[in-house]
C-alpha cells in the first residue's frame, strides 16, 4: 500500500511514522528499508535514525532508484520524499523507478512517504494512493503541545492545509510516543514553540464578557421596574366559542378546526371521550374488585361494584376469593351527607275520613290490636230553616 503523510515541519510526521513502521514490522515480521540519498549525496539520511537503533531493529537503507531490488514484503520509510519524487514538467516521461510504483502490490511492498504537502511530489504517485492506503495531514495542536490533530482521507486531498478540510476527513487526536524520540535525532524537541490559537483566547475572554452583559441587562431591568417582580395579569373570561375542558387557554374565539377537534372522541364510538367533556368526566369513583367467584368449570372471575367484568389474572383472583381485599379509600368517592330526619317519639294524631257522620281518630298511642274509637259527629244543622222565605226547597223535599 501507499501511505502519504503530510504536514508542516514539526508536526510529528517522522515521529509517528517511525512508531507505525516499527509496530507493523513486529506484528507482521517483515523487513524494513529506509530510503536515503539523492543525486548530490547518495548517503544522505532524511530521517537521522541512530545507528544503534538501525542495528537493533534490523533495518537497512537503499536509494529510491533501487527499491525494486529489495526483498518481497519490504516496508519502505521515505522521509522528505519530494527529493526523489519531484514534480515533473508536463508531458515529460515518467522515470522507471516511479512508474513501477503502480505494481508495488504485486510484491507486497508498503511505502510510507513523508512530505510537507502533496503538491510537492509527482502527480503520478499521488494518483496511485487510495484505499486501503490513505493520505494523512498532521497539525500540531497549540503549536508545541503533546497532541497532534490527524486528518485522514482515502485519497489525496490537495487542499489538506486549508481551514475546513476536516469536514471531509476522518479526524483524530494522537498523543506523541515519547520513547520514539530516543530512536533518532529530531529538532522537534527544541524548535517548536507553544502557540495558543486566537480562537481559544476569544472563548476565554468571551465568557466573562457575556456574563457581564447578562448581569448589566438584569440590573437595568431591575432598576427600571423598581425592584418589583412583574405583575401577572389574570386571564379574563373565556372567549365566546371556547369549550370548557378542551384544554384551550381561550382568549379568542375558536377556529372551526379547533371547535370540531374538541368534539372528536379520543376513543372511536365513545362520545364522552371528546376533549370538550373533560371537566364533566373527571373520575368520581374507583373501580374495584367488589366480588370474585371461583368455579372449577369456569375458572375465577371478578366483577366491579357495578357488576361489570373486572380484568385480573387467575392468581390474583384466587387470592381475592380466599382472603378478600381492604381498600384504604372511599370506593364510591366523596359523598355529601344527606340531612337526617328525626322521627318524633309520638306521632301526631291522624284523622282518616270515614263514611258520612263518622270520624276515625288514630292517636298513635293506642295499644296494638286495640279497636279504633268511633265517634259520631253531630248532625249537621241547615243554615236556612225549612219554611223560611229564604228557603228554596219546595214542599215535599
Amino acid at each position: 500500500m501507499l501511505y502519504l503523510r503530510t504536514g508542516a515541519n514539526g508536526s510529528c510526521k517522522s515521529l509517528f511514522t517511525l512508531k507505525d513502521v516499527r509496530d507493523k514490522q513486529l506484528a507482521e515480521l517483515r523487513p524494513v528499508c529506509v530510503i536515503v540519498g539523492d543525486a548530490e549525496d547518495p548517503t544522505r539520511q532524511y530521517v537521522k535514525i541512530k545507528p544503534s537503533v538501525m542495528k537493533q531493529f534490523g533495518w537497512t537503507t537503499c536509494e529510491f532508484k533501487d527499491w525494486w531490488a529489495q526483498p518481497d514484503g519490504t516496508i519502505f520509510l521515505g522521509d522528505e520524499c519530494h527529493n526523489y519524487l519531484p514534480k515533473r514538467p508536463n508531458g515529460s516521461a515518467v522515470p522507471q523507478s516511479v512508474s513501477r510504483l503502480a505494481e508495488h502490490r504485486a510484491r507486497g511492498f508498503d511505502f510510507y512517504l513523508l512530505t510537507q504537502h502533496p503538491s510537492n511530489i509527482d502527480s503520478f504517485v499521488t494518483k496511485l494512493i487510495g484505499s486501503p492506503g490513505w493520505h494523512q495531514h498532521l497539525k500540531r495542536a497549540f503549536g508545541a503541545s503533546n497532541m497532534t490533530s490527524v486528518l485522514q482521507w482515502s485519497a489525496v486531498n490537495n487542499t489538506c492545509e486549508k481551514d475546513g478540510a476536516g469536514k471531509t476527513a476522518q479526524v483524530d487526536m494522537r498523543g506523541q510516543p515519547k520513547e520514539v524520540y530516543d530512536w533518532y535525532e529530531s529538532a522537534e524537541l527544541h524548535t517548536g514553540k507553544r502557540k495558543i490559537p486566537r480562537q481559544f483566547w476569544m472563548v476565554v475572554l468571551g465568557v466573562p464578557v457575556a456574563l457581564a452583559m447578562f448581569w448589566l441587562a438584569g440590573k437595568l431591568l431591575w432598576d427600571r421596574t423598581g425592584g418589583k417582580a412583574p405583575v401577572t395579569v389574570a386571564a379574563g373570561p373565556v372567549a365566546g366559542g371556547a369549550v370548557a375542558g378542551s384544554g384551550q387557554s381561550s382568549t379568542r374565539p375558536q377556529t372551526t378546526l379547533e371547535y370540531v377537534s374538541a368534539y372528536r372522541p379520543r376513543i372511536a364510538g365513545l362520545m364522552h371521550t371528546a376533549p370538550a367533556y373533560d371537566k364533566l368526566t373527571e373520575p368520581k369513583r374507583v373501580p374495584v374488585a367488589a366480588a370474585c367467584i371461583s368455579m372449577p368449570s369456569k375458572g375465577c372471575k371478578c366483577f366491579t361494584q357495578d357488576a361489570t367484568p373486572y380484568p385480573v389474572d387467575q392468581a390474583m383472583c384466587e387470592g381475592l376469593v380466599r382472603h378478600g381485599a381492604f381498600y384504604a379509600f372511599a370506593v364510591e368517592g366523596e359523598r355529601r351527607d344527606t340531612p337526617r330526619v328525626d322521627t318524633p317519639r309520638h306521632a301526631p294524631e291522624t284523622v282518616f275520613p270515614a263514611p258520612s257522620g263518622i270520624t276515625l281518630i288514630d292517636s298513635g298511642g293506642k295499644a296494638p290490636g286495640a279497636p279504633t274509637e268511633v265517634v259520631a259527629s253531630p248532625a249537621q244543622q241547615p243554615r236556612v230553616q225549612p219554611g223560611s222565605k229564604w228557603s228554596f226547597q219546595t214542599a215535599g223535599q
